[in-house]
């Protein structure tokens, strides 16, 4: 028998956008009340704890501490580790509220480090990837991007980012795991704001390995799918949709999306692939993907929108990685949308908020 898969259904974005708004009414407030020093320095520390939740993905502590709780000594020989500074790292991210220290230096899982576990709602590639290797490298370059406005990818890696991950297959296993990690945290927010059982054929454009579609089909039975990608990224997507147990209807097709982009769906989504792209290489895309489009079909655009305004914005924050790895990638406000899609010959139909910082902007044919 099959393990049935549980997509839940996340709250009201409305509701929840209340709730993130108050939080970071307190972060602010709290640090009106503390000393404009203390407060400074304490953010700059923050990359303290990035790099040891980095580093606690790498060694894959959360899954030695799965069934129980063990001492350092122990997690220490299970890792390869030297204890005492592996206690040191563990302890102050247990002060982080990830993992929890019990007694005689021993160590347990908790809420938020078991996000690192290998599991259905697992953020530990994505980790991995935003803050070791290239990554990290390439942010040490941030001075340099700002300065000069290329971005870090060409000194540190001599070549575009994606192209690197294509000669390197161990980065790239990091990478399409990091970005299906992403994929199942964003998915669930977009299924429980999007009815998809109105189309009969999806092609998820730059959908990785899959994870997106697999989710849309298991939950819309008479709906087909169509992963399209680059072939080293898509390879797993075979071994994805037998996960999902949606093998009949979704399969996967190898192509660059800049030459051509299949024909064949009424619906065709771009999830964080715009904000990789140069204003004229998505007007080019969305030219390509129009030419396939039928009359009565829609694209979705799957990005967080920058607000003009002084509150906090993942898209503000994530616009600055975008700085970093991509030529011309960048978060966009929603006239910057506009302009693309007006440029490419289509209509702008309406934006849905998610429970995910990112938005779901529905595209049709003028």
């Amino acid at each position: 028998m099959q393990n049935k898969i549980k997509i839940p259904n996340y709250p009201s974005a409305s509701i929840l956008k209340v709730f993130e708004r108050f939080r970071y009414f307190l972060v602010r407030f709290s640090r009106k009340l503390t000393p404009a020093n203390v407060s400074i320095i304490e953010m700059v520390q923050n990359f303290y704890v990035a790099r040891a939740i980095g580093v606690a993905a790498e060694l894959n502590l959360a899954e030695h501490l799965k069934n129980s709780e063990k001492s350092v000594a122990d997690l220490a020989l299970l890792t390869s580790a030297h204890e005492e500074s592996l206690y040191r790292l563990m302890r102050m991210l247990a002060s982080q509220d990830v993992f929890v220290e019990t007694k005689n230096r021993s160590f347990k899982n908790n809420r938020l480090s078991r996000t690192l576990l290998d599991e259905q709602e697992s953020m530990r590639h994505m980790i991995i990837h935003q803050v070791n290797g290239i990554n990290w490298n390439m942010f040490e370059e941030l001075d340099h991007v700002v300065k000069t406005g290329e971005n870090a990818a060409q000194k540190v890696l001599g070549m575009d980012v994606f192209e690197y991950l294509e000669k390197n297959p161990d980065k790239n296993e990091i990478y399409n795991h990091a970005m299906t990690n992403s994929s199942l945290m964003l998915s669930y927010a977009i299924l429980s704001e999007y009815n998809f059982g109105n189309y009969k054929t999806i092609i998820d454009v730059g959908g990785g390995q899959g994870v997106l579609l697999a989710m849309i089909l298991y939950k819309h039975k008479s709906v087909k799918g169509k992963v399209f990608d680059l072939p080293h990224v898509a390879k797993d997507v075979k071994k994805i949709a037998e996960q999902y147990q949606v093998s009949e209807r979704m399969d996967s097709i190898s192509g660059n999306f800049f030459e051509s982009v299949p024909e064949g769906g009424n619906l065709y989504l771009l999830k964080s692939i715009i904000h990789n792209l140069s204003d004229e290489q998505c007007v080019h895309l969305l030219q390509k993907i129009k030419i396939a489009l039928p009359k009565n079909g829609k694209i979705l655009i799957i990005e967080p929108i920058i607000e003009n305004n002084n509150r906090y914005s993942f898209a503000k924050l994530y616009d600055i990685q975008m700085l970093v790895g991509r030529n011309g990638g960048k978060e966009r406000t929603k006239e910057e949308f506009k302009t693309i899609i007006n440029q490419s010959g289509l209509s702008l139909n309406k934006v849905i908020q998610t429970a995910a910082p990112f938005n779901i902007i529905e595209i049709q044919h003028i």
